[in-house]
């Protein structure tokens, strides 16, 4: 794991000597004055700030109300050093905006527990502060809990809008497994009734992480629904959804998905793949194929007609849709090994339903991510028998 940077501000080189010597746990940067000292807290973004009272050029109050100013800086912790005592000297580095008053001579062992202390406490503020910034200037500390819940109602919501129930109609079956990165994700899978007994299947991926995905992918997947009131040609679904992106969302918002509609009777499948990983029939015995994707994805361009393309599948095939995160995570920089590996998953578990083999590749894919599960995971699988 990378150390943190802590910034030593004095301009006695034999207190620095000492700090450095203190605090060799950690990465130190040393500034001579308060000018140096707030020019390399700019530059290096310390997660702590050991400040002498008195120097040169700027005093250490004056640094700390610099510090406070400045963005990105604002909540780093503050140690203040001085020689003097005096409660009147505490009161203003506290009203300054340093955290924690030592004096010198300093106790060693006080001083490194006071600075593991404060960077342990800074460390949820350090991930919570770049939130409360994008939300607006009317966001503090305190209103972070309701923020936290609105993030968790959020992922809540999402997993209710997912399929809790697998598909089955007659011999051909269908089931689907999500596991977000964080609380809330950007990919989603649905099953959609069709006419005449078939059944649409879709799987996508937003663009972008975070919020903004999550709240993007609830309006696409609410979009996909309305239009499935009507009674239109499958590219015709397309490339409404395609004509809404381009419309209602910023130019850099746009989504992959495939949308697949399979006819039990005929055992057929027609698919649009707008941009979005490829299709893998995986049969019960003899080679897999990749069917990649037939047009962009959605939200790029205006007025695009999306093309469809058919497979014709045999007896006890399997159709694998999944999302980047589950062909990322095998530890290979070969395109091939990676869907070899999602093949060997599907076939390992080929007699189990679709939803349970689903489940395996997102297990398995959460298990074997180099780096950890950084991604949304999602995998959608159906079965002809």
């Amino acid at each position: 794991m990378e150390r943190e940077t802590i910034l030593i501000v004095d301009d006695d080189e034999m207190v620095r000597l000492l700090l450095r010597r203190c605090l060799s746990s950690w990465n130190v940067v040393e500034a001579v004055d308060g000018m140096d000292g707030l020019e390399k807290a700019t530059a290096v973004k310390p997660a702590l700030l050991v400040v002498d009272w008195m120097m040169p050029r700027m005093t250490g109050e004056e640094l700390c109300r610099q510090v406070r100013t400045t963005r990105g800086l604002e909540h780093v912790p503050i140690v203040m050093l001085t020689a003097k005592s005096e409660v009147e000297d505490r009161a203003a580095s506290y009203q300054s905006g340093a955290d924690h008053f030592i004096a010198k001579p300093f106790d060693p062992e006080e001083l490194v527990a006071i600075v593991a202390r404060a960077l342990q406490r800074s460390v949820p503020l350090s991930y919570a502060f770049p939130l409360m910034r994008a939300l607006g200037d009317r966001v503090e500390v305190g209103d972070l809990p309701s923020v936290g819940e609105a993030v968790s109602l959020l992922g809540e919501f999402q997993q209710h809008m997912l399929p809790q129930e697998p598909v089955r109609m007659g011999a051909f079956s269908a089931g689907g497994n999500l596991a977000p990165s964080v609380l809330a994700s950007g990919d989603f899978f649905d099953f959609i009734p069709w006419p005449d007994d078939r059944c649409g299947l879709i799987i996508g991926d937003v663009s972008g992480r975070g919020l903004a995905a999550a709240y993007f992918m609830v309006m696409v997947r609410t979009a996909l629904r309305v239009l499935a009131r009507e009674s239109l040609p499958l590219t015709t679904y397309a490339d409404t959804l395609n004509d809404i992106l381009v419309r209602e969302t910023p130019l850099d918002w746009f989504v992959t998905l495939v949308y697949a509609v399979a006819d039990p009777a005929r055992r057929e499948l027609e698919y649009v793949n707008a941009g979005h990983c490829p299709l893998i029939v995986v049969p019960r015995t003899g080679p897999w194929q990749l069917y990649r994707s037939n047009g962009p994805g959605m939200g790029f361009f205006a007025d695009h007609h999306f093309e469809s393309d058919r497979i014709t599948l045999e007896q006890d095939d399997i159709v694998v849709f999944v999302t980047d995160g589950i062909v990322d995570a095998p530890r290979s920089e070969s395109l091939q090994e990676r869907y070899e590996w999602i093949t060997a998953v599907t076939r390992r578990h080929a007699g189990a339903p679709p939803h349970h083999i689903a489940r395996m590749l997102v297990e398995g894919a959460r298990t074997d991510a180099e780096g950890g599960h950084k991604d949304d995971l999602t995998a959608l699988v159906a079965k002809f028998e």
